[in-house]
């Protein structure tokens, strides 16, 4: 129990991480500090960080994917459900 505990936190912290470099536009140093924290413990949160990131890259299969993967993972969480839509919307998909 202390292990996950602390797998969980360690992959929360290098989420936190990743969405500073995030914020500073830092797009594939954020990517792969989303990808450390869903190796370690996989989260909604860096899934759908991870997706609004690649969002940003062009990468709108991949952010999509990311999203859904956030769902599996947390469905409570709201937001991957609502960039879904935001993605498809920018593609011209007013599903």
């Amino acid at each position: 129990m202390q292990e996950f505990h602390f797998l969980k936190q360690r992959a929360l912290a290098l989420w936190k991480q990743g969405e500073h470099y995030h914020m500073e536009n830092q797009l594939e140093r954020a990517v792969a500090l989303y990808n450390q924290s869903i190796e370690v413990y996989p989260t909604a949160e860096a899934y759908t960080f991870r997706g609004w990131a690649h969002f940003h890259q062009d990468r709108v299969l991949e952010a999509i994917a990311d999203c859904k993967a956030a769902i599996m993972v947390d469905p409570t969480l709201g937001n991957p459900y609502n960039d879904i839509g935001s993605y498809l919307v920018s593609q011209g998909d007013d599903a």
